[in-house]
């Protein structure tokens, strides 16, 4: 629930975004003047720019879906309207994009980064070209092929891309196909659902895709009016740039294993404490034991089982990854005496969390599959004598080792 919960507060910026092009498109006054001439620009200055970010940030997911946009917003803005429709379909053409610019977009969703010039990334490339070269094809096939075979494979393509489920009314209103808005409501819906069952994919990225989709067909609808298309690509290509800077904030600060705060966050947030404050150092009990019998798929689970607890932490704490089984929960403007409560209570939630193991039980382990996990806190505050956070840290980790030899699974303060 909690990580659903953080996915859908990712969605803000996006959405936000999304409306506010809606707004602009609908007045472009709103646009600054000085800025208005820049408008067909923007998207490639946006999409360069990104790709630039996201291939120093090795997320090459983004650089695609950078290069996506701008080739879309060339399609829309600068070829198909200038084509001669002498010797190119465009209405074919235009309706190929509609149908592949949303799938390429979502195709992305359930990839993975690796790299644009590996075999995967070259491969990925080569199989966008390869569609770009088929539509061109169709739309030229006047001019490659006898006019009987060219009309009947350019008549085939149109029934089939311009077939309507639904009455005439459903599409009225845009020049996109009714299969394709159908085609991309499929997608988006798609999307969602799997980063709703899949917690795993609630990234920043995958947030993106959607409200990226919707730029992207919005910017189609608007092929005959380049300056708002424009506003709808940039606004898709500005949504994915930020998404890359909260990517790499997550992983400078975030910890990967178990989503807590990571140590240099630790490190950033000591730097805006005051005079009073309390770190708590925890500690998992007998957890290289826990490892060496269970194995270290099962140590994760139980790095992220505390991971949550501990991020459950009342008194205004925070719990970061301090590194290892080892975590740190920050208290400002609260003495060890009034966390040492808080501390207490998630202390003992913890222990009396039953962890179940997953999959078939090693024979080291003696036929447990259920087992209890306990942790040794000990916290600290300011005084004169730890002065600085670093220090107060230090005296908690002595505090958390005296934990440790009094019995474990307890909290100890100075």
């Amino acid at each position: 629930m909690q990580s659903l919960f953080k996915f859908l507060m990712t969605l803000v910026v996006p959405v936000v975004l999304v409306v506010g092009a809606f707004v602009v498109a609908h007045d472009l006054s709103l646009v600054p003047a000085a800025l208005r001439p820049l408008l067909p620009w923007l998207p490639y200055i946006f999409s360069v720019s990104g790709a630039a970010l996201g291939w120093r940030f090795k997320r090459s997911r983004s650089v695609f879906l950078f290069m996506l946009l701008a080739a879309g917003c060339w399609v829309t803005t600068s070829f198909l309207p200038t084509a001669p429709v002498s010797t190119i379909n465009v209405q074919l053409g235009y309706a190929a994009t509609c149908f592949l610019l949303p799938f390429n977009i979502a195709l992305l969703g359930f990839l993975e980064d690796r790299g644009v010039l590996t075999g995967w990334g070259l491969l990925h490339a080569s199989f966008i070209v390869a569609q770009a070269v088929g539509v061109l094809v169709l739309m030229t096939a006047a001019s490659l092929f006898s006019p009987d075979l060219a009309a009947t494979v350019q008549d085939m393509a149109q029934q089939v891309v311009y077939f309507r489920l639904l009455p005439e009314w459903a599409d009225s209103w845009t020049f996109i196909p009714q299969m394709a808005l159908l085609f991309t409501a499929l997608i988006c819906f798609g999307l969602m659902t799997h980063l709703a069952v899949m917690p795993t994919a609630r990234d920043a990225m995958h947030a993106a895709l959607v409200a990226t989709t919707v730029c992207a067909m919005a910017g189609l609808h608007n092929v005959d009016h380049g300056e708002h298309a424009a506003v709808f690509f940039s606004i898709g290509a500005l949504i994915v740039t930020l998404t890359l800077f909260q990517e790499s904030y997550s992983m400078a600060f975030a910890d990967e294993l178990t989503a807590l705060p990571a140590r240099r966050a630790l490190m950033a947030d000591c730097k805006k404490l005051g005079r009073k404050y309390a770190i708590a150092m925890c500690d998992i009990d007998h957890f290289k034991k826990f490892n060496d019998t269970y194995g270290h798929d099962v140590g994760d689970d139980v790095l992220r089982m505390v991971a949550s607890r501990l991020g459950q932490v009342t008194g205004g704490g925070t719990a970061y990854r301090y590194g290892g089984e080892e975590f740190t929960i920050l208290f400002p403007k609260v003495s060890a005496v009034e966390a040492k409560p808080h501390l207490e209570a998630v202390c003992e939630a913890i222990a009396k969390s039953e962890f179940r193991i997953r999959g078939p039980l090693p024979k080291k382990a003696k036929g447990k599959g259920t087992v209890t996990v306990t942790i040794s806190i000990g916290v600290a505050e300011r005084s004169d004598e730890a002065a600085t956070p670093e220090e107060v840290v230090k005296a908690a980790d002595t505090l958390l080792y005296k934990a440790k030899k009094a019995g474990r699974n307890r909290v100890v303060s100075a």
